[in-house]
């Protein structure tokens, strides 16, 4: 597509502050473009000297203009703040990956840390101006707010480890459902016929999947869930991880997620009760640092690679055409087994 010192797409782009999708939707008539700024990419293009009529020529079969918007397309990676401490977080891990993926396939990324997603939020001027070419959402957003967040970005969203919300979004997701049943089959293989779970299930739909997975698993071995033991790990506005523990115990738990392990096992301690001597634990997401159970837990692994290059490539995708939105991708993984569980 490129001839040699023609203008490019990514030319016009760079000029006018824009994103290479907003100009190609553009010259192309597609939806999407308001009339002022269809009119201003027409005149800095015919400005620039692009032969809009072979241009159009060129992209009847769309494979040329589908290298240009692939190579080099930049890509804003939008994760709120609250999930997001640099050294020690679960999605700035995620960004790393998502980062990495992004460079080997010669495409751009840039950080946007979001203070909120209330539906009276603004939007990040990176997206409203149009300054990306394709956004990817890490972690749990307000359905809401995602709706805005579409309605003004021209270009392909995809939701990165968090459920898809509208038929024309594409999303990649962790193995939640399967991977915490699992985790719970661990522990009913350990002999443990009482098990609990910890999780805040309004949290997010992530953990519903997995309090369904485990339930699957109690339900298929004859065991039944009991509801005091089905305990949150977040508290208040501002999410405060704490499990406060019944009076009766179960002989094990599975856990929504290590942090949530963590939480659990705390609060075990301050009762006097050991991991697993006392409590077997089995988790999800392989991700805990910095805490005495870290490199003890047996947990489903999460291939954030994986899942990283799956959102990558969808973007990629929903640049070059059509038909490439509404995509789940589900990434498997599979277990590590370390000492957190004792057989009974």
């Amino acid at each position: 597509m490129r001839p040699k010192k023609g203008v490019t797409l990514r030319d016009i782009a760079e000029e006018l502050g824009i994103s290479a999708v907003t100009v190609s939707n553009a010259l192309a008539g597609k939806k999407g473009v308001s009339e002022e700024k269809r009119e201003q990419i027409l005149e800095c293009a015919l400005r620039r000297g692009l032969d809009l009529a072979k241009y159009r020529q060129r992209t009847t079969s769309n494979k040329e203009a589908s290298e240009e918007l692939k190579e080099g397309a930049s890509i804003g990676v939008m994760v709120l703040n609250r999930y997001i401490s640099v050294g020690t977080s679960f999605y700035w891990e995620m960004y790393q990956k998502t980062a990495y993926v992004a460079s080997g396939l010669k495409c751009l990324t840039s950080l946007i840390i979001w203070k909120s997603d209330s539906e009276e939020s603004a939007i990040p001027p990176q997206i409203a101006n149009q300054e990306i070419d394709g956004l990817i959402l890490i972690g749990p957003m307000d359905d809401g707010y995602k709706r805005r967040l579409k309605k003004a970005f021209d270009g392909p969203i995809v939701l990165l480890d968090q459920p898809i919300f509208d038929d024309d979004v594409s999303c990649v997701l962790s193995g939640d459902y399967y991977g915490m049943y699992r985790s719970a089959r661990e522990l009913i293989r350990a002999g443990h016929r009482e098990i609990g779970f910890v999780g805040s299930l309004d949290y997010s739909r992530n953990i519903i999947d997995r309090y369904y997975g485990y339930k699957k698993c109690m339900r298929e071995n004859g065991l039944s869930v009991r509801k005091e033991w089905v305990l949150p790990d977040r508290y208040g506005k501002e999410e405060r991880g704490l499990v406060v523990l019944p009076d009766t115990l179960p002989t094990a738990f599975v856990t929504s997620s290590d942090w949530a392990a963590s939480y659990l096992y705390d609060a075990l301690q301050e009762r006097g009760l050991s991991v697993p001597e006392d409590i077997s634990i089995a988790s999800y997401d392989d991700y805990l640092y910095n805490h005495p159970l870290a490199g003890r837990l047996t947990t489903y692994h999460v291939d954030m690679e994986h899942m990283a290059r799956c959102a990558v490539r969808l973007v990629i995708r929903g640049l070059i055409g059509p038909g490439s939105t509404g995509v789940i991708c589900e990434v498997d993984s599979h277990m590590v087994l370390r000492d957190s569980i004792r057989k009974i």
